[in-house]
């Protein structure tokens, strides 16, 4: 629906839109919340999480993939190529093997680097959902500005990475795994530097430390993108254009919790795995609701249920669609914790089998772990290729962006 003054056109509908590619925003308030006001055991939480939300959303990828037949016919190099994924951390572990045989100290670097990449990826992955969805309502609403466009993309990206370097120079984890000392340098007083004489004669200069300076400069920036989008909606407003409605509700659903989490003190003593409950949470939830919305249209056609097969009895009802998401998720994290690649604090099974050193420090567990990897790899990967609405006239009509309005020129 459009206003003079408001497009309000939705993905699904109102209802789902809001609740849950907005207001899933709320489930990461509530996790952080769970730590920084109630102080719960969050290793318990981050489990919680990623047996029945995290690893469950995989199964919507494999939904729309491989249990499919008309999608994987159509896209079998890319998902059969997509598989050597698998084998990366096990690669990249024979690589630090090499290293060891040939008597290198650091032989490890090349895994931690893996590790680490991995880590950085997965942030990456929720952030470009979340502009995915910001372009599904640019989309939706005729938002065909090409400069706008690009500053919404800005302020996305931007806007949610900024307070990612904050979190990752600021956390004690996060900064051992960079190599750097694990508080941060305190912040000199007003009084110590000498109060503004002091500062104006440079007695700052090698007293703050640079991470100070990043963390200011990252406000900065970050405050210099929000007003500029805060500007262009109000240059709006005067020309009397309809302001997007979906869009500015998702910025003030996702940027706030990325920005309130990475900068909350509270943050810094949670366990460093818990922070992908904290941002991830939100990306899960849409993620589940759009896949099965997605399903649910695709398979209105008798036609395309007959050609896909068990993908559209799988998603048959919402009952269905999430029993065997859950169960894939159970499966997962029981396999995962029998075969050692989860800790015993990590896990709900006893494990099965026994560690047997391989090199170094590394033992079967290690190679197990980097097994698993591949999959959060594999996800991330795929799910690239396949949204991708501008490429795809199927998806596009699954989106129901077809229909979708052109705005008129000013």
């Amino acid at each position: 629906m459009t206003s003079r003054r408001l497009s309000t056109n939705w993905i699904v509908g109102k209802r789902v839109d809001l609740a849950a590619f907005i207001g899933g925003a709320l489930a990461g308030y509530g996790v952080f919340f769970m730590h920084a006001g109630l102080g719960w055991d969050m290793v318990l939480i981050y489990v919680l999480f990623l047996t029945f939300l995290d690893t469950p959303h995989f199964f919507g990828t494999y939904l729309r993939t491989y249990l499919d037949r008309g999608e994987f016919k159509a896209r079998r190099g890319l998902l059969l190529g997509s598989l050597l994924w698998l084998l990366a951390g096990p690669f990249v572990l024979l690589l630090s093997y090499f290293l060891f045989r040939a008597g290198v100290a650091d032989y490890l670097v090349p895994f931690n680097v893996f590790i680490l990449g991995v880590g950085l990826w997965a942030y990456w992955h929720v952030v470009r959902q979340h502009y995915g969805f910001m372009r599904l309502y640019q989309a939706k609403n005729g938002e065909n500005g090409l400069s706008d466009r690009r500053r919404d993309g800005w302020l996305m990206h931007l806007g949610l990475m900024l307070p990612f370097v904050v979190f990752a120079i600021r956390h004690p984890e996060a900064r051992q795994a960079f190599g750097l000392a694990k508080q941060v340098p305190p912040m000199p007083s007003f009084q110590e530097l000498g109060g503004w004489q002091g500062i104006l004669a440079g007695h700052w200069v090698g007293r703050i430390s640079w991470e100070h300076f990043v963390v200011g400069a990252c406000a900065l920036a970050l405050a210099g993108l929000i007003g500029d989008f805060i500007r262009r909606q109000a240059a709006k407003w005067q020309r009397g254009e309809p302001l997007n409605g979906p869009k500015i509700l998702l910025f003030l659903a996702v940027l706030p919790l990325h920005i309130i989490v990475c900068f909350s003190p509270a943050v810094l003593t949670a366990p460093l795995i818990t922070f992908s409950a904290f941002v991830t949470i939100y990306h899960d939830i849409q993620y589940h609701v759009l896949v099965y919305c997605h399903q649910r249209r695709r398979f209105r056609d008798p036609n395309v249920v007959r050609s896909a097969g068990i993908a559209a009895i799988l998603s048959r009802n919402v009952l269905i669609f999430g029993a065997s998401a859950l169960a894939f998720g159970l499966f997962v994290r029981s396999f995962g914790c029998s075969i050692q690649v989860y800790n015993g604090a990590q896990c709900f099974t006893p494990t099965l089998v026994s560690k047997v050193h391989l090199f170094g420090t590394v033992s079967t567990d290690t190679l197990l772990a980097a097994f698993f990897i591949g999959f959060p790899c594999h996800h991330y990967f795929v799910d690239q290729f396949i949204w991708r609405p501008s490429k795809d006239s199927g998806l596009r009509r699954d989106l129901n962006l077809e229909t979708a309005p052109v705005a008129q020129p000013a």
